[in-house]
């Protein structure tokens, strides 16, 4: 009876012992829980443990994280961090660009030409465009801000040329500053001139001698090539001349009178693209 006693005892004084060593763990553990605090940076959440009189820098380099010169902290570096804080890094990243951009073309003044083959339209406006030095910064790659260093705008005054279908919409415009031209002398024939290959009503090409129809040399100028002749208006190389040779031009009119007009100007003749069809 006597040893039994002990025994209860001896588990009792166990129990107790246990119950003390794992309470002390416990407290231990949340004691090391309460000594914690925690670096956000790069995607990650880092663990530290904070020191009393040691500051931040010194915590973030004995934990291996670095921090770049612009980058952003949430706490001062130079004092400690206090128990269960978070400190968030953003890394900051900044690019140099060069970012071209172009406004529309604005139009300030157009004419009509309706009596050569096909309706056209001059054009006169201006294209803006603007080249911009910037730094562009990004927060954790994603992007914050733009400093724009540099702002250079370069305004282009020119003619083009549009060609318009039945409805008076634009089915193709030429930028006629891009275009090849060429300084010519042009001359002039009409339908049934007496002067004209044939009978001066169907051209080499065998189309209709019409207003708009330009004799070449397709030396210089291929056939089936589309024109934009100063003062005449849209043309089509479709014809040829005898006397058609090297820098002269032919230009289909409507009469005889319109011919003496155009005998022997000077003219500037501008190469559209080649074409099958007016």
């Amino acid at each position: 009876m006597k040893k039994k006693i002990e025994l209860q005892k001896i588990v009792k004084l166990l129990s107790v012992a246990l119950g003390i060593l794992i309470l002390s763990r416990v407290l231990a553990f949340t004691g090391l829980m309460f000594m914690h605090a925690y670096v956000e940076a790069d995607g990650k959440t880092y663990t530290v443990i904070p020191y009393k009189n040691i500051p931040l820098k010194t915590v973030l380099q004995k934990n291996g994280i670095t921090l770049g010169e612009t980058d952003l902290i949430s706490k001062d570096i130079n004092k400690p961090i206090k128990t269960l804080k978070t400190v968030k890094i953003i890394r900051v990243t900044k690019e140099k660009k060069q970012i071209n951009e172009s406004a529309p073309f604005r139009m300030t003044w157009s004419r009509t030409y309706n009596s050569n083959l096909r309706k056209v339209e001059l054009q006169k406006g201006v294209e803006k465009t603007s080249t911009k030095d910037v730094i562009e910064t990004y927060h954790d790659g994603i992007f914050h801000g733009r400093e724009v260093l540099r702002d250079r705008t370069i305004a282009k005054n020119f003619y083009r040329l549009a060609l318009l279908d039945n409805k008076n919409k634009i089915e193709k415009i030429y930028d006629l500053s891009k275009a090849e031209r060429m300084k010519m002398v042009a001359t002039a024939y009409y339908p049934g001139d007496p002067l004209a290959w044939g009978d001066g009503t169907v051209t080499f090409l065998g189309q209709k001698m019409q207003r708009g129809i330009v004799a070449v040399d397709p030396k210089v100028i291929p056939l089936k090539t589309r024109l934009f002749v100063s003062g005449y208006g849209y043309g089509y190389a479709g014809d040829t001349g005898n006397l058609i040779k090297g820098n002269r031009v032919d230009l289909g009119v409507n009469n005889a009178q319109e011919e003496l007009s155009w005998m022997f100007r000077d003219v500037v003749v501008y190469i559209l693209e080649p074409s099958e069809k007016y």
